[in-house]
């Protein structure tokens, strides 16, 4: 009896499945790899994997390696822990992960304290299968052609011939400004994130197109950069105050912070959201709806671009070469809330 029961507690085995199958073990694990080049009648594969389902079967991670001579995990490398735009990455990517068999090994590139050997680990101690990049700025450099690795650039661009999936930071800008202008805003700052960096320079390009689409004038005096936080987006919104008649009536924010920034310096200057100035993050996160008042933002699918990275990169793994162009993500929208209306007269 309690060997029975020590039976039915135990993990299921590649062999309990070939047994009531009625096939070989070789012939189970080579279904369930999906392996391509198997001949095998469409029930019998069928009855495999359902019978795979029914005994929750998990391959034993040691033995698979071994076998297949790969660690079945991939490396993402995040240069925040604390934003809300890489938590939804991340999400995105664990999911295909998990779906494909693989584990999903995170490691945080700190600006403040570099780890010169970050990418060193991740390859040669932890032998991930792939890299999925989501900072070029942050110690250490990332240098593809020190291994010979399949990796995904998420969201940034090194101006090379990279594989990478990116959102559209560029046309999100510009309906953002024509947003505004359409409002009938005609003073329209930019508060942006560093302009040496990807992320700045292709939203300022999406600046200027949606001035130059809604007949406004660029003007440089209008685009003041800070670091992506709020203390520095609070001094960058002070200049923009100053002289005085010469201030926007509307202000495009980097991202969420700064728009918090951006409010506090508002408020302390007397100057009531949407009523006299209106404020809209090109950037959207959860933390939009709890600010006073709730702020408009340009929202992207990460949870897709954290998927598609992920499944991309797969792809490349398993192929041995990248697929033929990235996937499509689905298109950036504008999230309106209270912070945003009419010019002021």
């Amino acid at each position: 009896m309690k060997r029975n029961q020590d039976a039915s507690q135990r993990r299921a085995r590649l062999a309990d499945i070939a047994e009531r199958a009625g096939v070989a073990t070789s012939t189970v694990s080579r279904i369930l790899i999906g392996e391509k080049t198997l001949s095998i009648r469409p029930e019998t594969r069928e009855r495999v994997l359902e019978l795979a389902r029914a005994l929750s079967y998990r391959p034993n991670p040691r033995a698979r390696s071994l076998q297949a001579r790969k660690s079945f995990s991939i490396g993402l490398v995040i240069p925040e822990i604390d934003n809300p735009v890489f938590g939804a990455i991340i999400r995105g990517a664990q999911r295909v992960a998990i779906e494909r068999g693989y584990s999903l090994l995170i490691a945080y590139a700190d600006k403040d304290f570099p780890d010169q050997d970050l990418y060193a680990r991740l390859v040669e101690d932890n032998q991930v299968d792939g890299l999925l990049v989501t900072t070029l700025q942050t110690a250490p450099p990332f240098d593809p052609g020190r291994w010979s690795i399949p990796y995904v650039l998420v969201n940034r661009d090194r101006g090379a011939d990279d594989p990478k999936v990116m959102v559209d930071y560029r046309h999100g800008t510009r309906d953002a400004v024509r947003y505004l202008a359409a409002l009938g805003h005609r003073r329209i700052a930019y508060v942006s994130g560093p302009l040496e960096h990807y992320t700045g320079r292709t939203r300022l390009e999406g600046y200027r197109a949606g001035l130059e689409e809604a007949g406004l004038e660029f003007d440089r005096a209008l685009v003041v950069e800070c670091d992506y936080g709020r203390a520095k987006a609070e001094s960058a919104m002070s200049q923009l105050l100053k002289p005085e008649g010469s201030a926007p009536t509307a202000v495009c924010a980097a991202n969420v912070a700064v728009s918090a920034g951006i409010l506090a310096v508002l408020a302390r200057a007397g100057l009531a959201v949407p009523r006299q100035v209106s404020v809209l993050a090109l950037l959207d996160t959860f933390v939009a709806d709890m600010l006073t008042p709730p702020v408009t933002a340009v929202s992207y699918p990460f949870i897709d671009l954290g998927r598609a990275s992920a499944s991309y990169l797969l792809d490349m793994i398993e192929l041995g070469k990248p697929s033929a162009a990235a996937p499509p993500l689905p298109r950036h929208g504008i999230t309106v809330r209270g912070s945003c209306g009419p010019a002021p007269a």
